[in-house]
């Protein structure tokens, strides 16, 4: 009995999220054969795989090999958990956060982890830590056969330093200094920065060089590394979740000087991959202009296709972002896609385009000329529609971020609220989220929770009704004899419904609403605000 008490307290052992709490979040779904913990599909497999799939590296690569692909397997998927527990529970101290690192290796089974020492200060970036890991599943399997004469839980190990380089935006490197494999009685593994190690200890060095490079392999140049790390740090919390589906290649991206077409729809964070992409340049790029795309001219093309001398006060190069690319007046742009051309050969201002989503079996609004210029380098941002599983994981950030603004309390969201947001479709993307929040926390009570039927009203209020845009014989709902004939009547209602129907009919695609009403992108959105302001 005593045993099985001691086990119920390692269950609650520890800061939030803890292994109770883990359990919690844990759903299996026989109807599709899934396995989710809190939202995110996870799979459960024999630990024997574990070693066979060893075994069959060390036989195809050679140890030395090997060795480093565990250890890179090991650490993308730290980071990518740290990333997981940071969106899961956006509400968590960053220090349960971080420690929440221990508890999901012991519930996952791979190890129970038993704190030696922790000590760290995220803002000054310092750490040490010691653990012991007891009952490894890498050294289970290895010592199953024979003594081994180095450490070998390789996995683990690359585990635990991407968990905490991902928090330290800095290299942390773990050191297996014991291992069970060898005959020890337990693993003991020794964590701290990079530079604490020496700049030339030789597990450093393959961890810069082979361990912590970009996804794609490929050795980064240590500016190039250091540039991308100076954007991943000026992101906030929402940033960072509205980017996770494209940040690993966002960071590909910013190394180099080339145009980008960013696309997806209004409010999916176009300009928010726009401003990472300038941040994480290697260039010494510091200007940073945003044009709208009916503002190009020829002499913004001449100032492209012109070579920008550096100087000791002025950056070599400028980033210039073209938002709305396809409102490019039409006979502007085969000069305006010479002109980029010519801006890279020549050492002119990067270009990052913005654009509406486009099938891949349509041609975008704008010439085939210009598309083949700024195609080649593309980044489609997702709708919230099909980011399933991480709504309300950027509901909850923003939550944060509005109430910060607003001067309240962040509250939180009720269980029903929670699994509203959640299966929402959302299709004004962040922008109507936004919108929603900020009403339900005008409207809220100091200290009251967020209830379902709260979002419900604002989205009703908010987001305009498809069924109220246009009647079962397609005559529009809006009757202009009734209007005129209203003792309420105004001009200003009457275009506020106009812009209304056209936004709902375009999904909610600014440029092919003002498409449908004759106008520009630019002048759609300005009588947009100014019939909001004149509500």
């Amino acid at each position: 009995m005593q045993g099985l008490v001691e086990s119920s307290r390692m269950l609650d052992r520890g800061g939030n999220p803890t292994v109770r709490q883990l359990l919690s979040g844990l759903v299996f779904n026989p109807n599709d054969g899934t396995i989710q913990l809190n939202g995110a599909r996870i799979v459960m497999q024999r630990a024997s795989a574990l070693s066979d799939l060893r075994r069959e590296l060390v036989r195809l690569l050679g140890e030395k090999e090997a060795r480093v692909f565990l250890l890179r397997l090991g650490f993308m998927s730290g980071r990518s958990d740290a990333r997981f527990v940071r969106a899961g529970w956006p509400n968590l101290d960053i220090g349960d956060a971080f420690t929440a690192g221990t508890r999901l290796h012991t519930f996952s089974g791979v190890v129970r982890v038993e704190t030696v020492f922790n000590t760290y200060d995220f803002r000054k970036k310092r750490f040490s830590a010691e653990f012991l890991w007891r009952d490894s599943v890498e050294a289970a399997e290895f010592s199953k056969t024979r003594l081994a004469s180095e450490p070998v839980c390789w996995t683990q190990l690359g585990y635990a330093s991407g968990y905490a380089s991902e928090f330290f935006d800095t290299l942390i490197v773990y050191k297996e200094i014991e291992c069970a494999a060898q005959g020890h009685s337990h693993c003991r593994v020794v964590g701290k920065p990079a530079d604490g190690w020496g700049l030339n200890d030789p597990e450093v060095m393959l961890f810069r060089e082979r361990i912590d490079v970009a996804d794609d392999i490929s050795t980064v140049p240590a500016s190039r590394s250091s540039a991308a790390r100076a954007a991943s740090t000026s992101l906030s919390s929402l940033d960072r979740l509205i980017l996770m589906p494209v940040r690993d290649r966002l960071d590909r991206l910013a190394a180099t000087t080339l145009p980008v077409l960013i696309t997806g729809a209004p409010g999916t964070g176009r300009g928010i991959a726009a401003r990472y992409l300038h941040r994480g340049s290697a260039a010494t790029a510091t200007n940073l202009r945003r044009v709208v795309g009916m503002q190009v001219d020829l002499a913004l093309c001449a100032e492209v296709a012109r070579p920008v001398k550096a100087t000791r006060r002025a950056p070599q190069r400028e980033t210039i972002v073209i938002d709305a690319v396809e409102t490019i007046p039409a006979d502007i742009q085969p000069h305006f896609a010479r002109a980029v051309e010519e801006g890279m050969t020549e050492g002119g201002p990067r270009i990052l385009a913005i654009a509406d989503e486009y099938q891949e079996s349509e041609m975008p609004a704008f010439s085939t000329e210009l598309h083949s210029v700024l195609s080649p380098l593309h980044v489609r941002m997702p709708p919230l529609a099909k980011r399933e599983g991480e709504r309300l994981a950027l509901a909850h950030a923003m939550l944060q971020e509005l109430a910060v603004r607003m001067g309240l309390e962040p509250p939180s969201f009720e269980a029903g609220a929670k699994k509203l947001i959640e299966t929402q479709l959302w299709p004004g993307n962040l922008r109507q989220m936004r919108g929603v929040l900020i009403a339900v926390l005008n409207s809220l009570t100091t200290g009251a929770t967020i209830s379902a039927a709260q979002i419900e009203i604002a989205l009703a209020r908010l987001a305009p009704n498809p069924r109220n845009s246009a009647t079962g014989s397609g005559k529009s709902a809006i009757d202009p004899n009734q209007l005129l004939g209203s003792d309420g009547f105004s001009l200003n209602a009457l275009e506020r419904s106009l812009y209304e129907i056209a936004m709902v009919q375009a999904q909610g695609n600014l440029s092919a609403a003002a498409r449908m009403l004759g106008l520009t992108r630019a002048q759609l959105a300005y009588r947009i605000d100014n019939a909001r302001r004149s509500k």
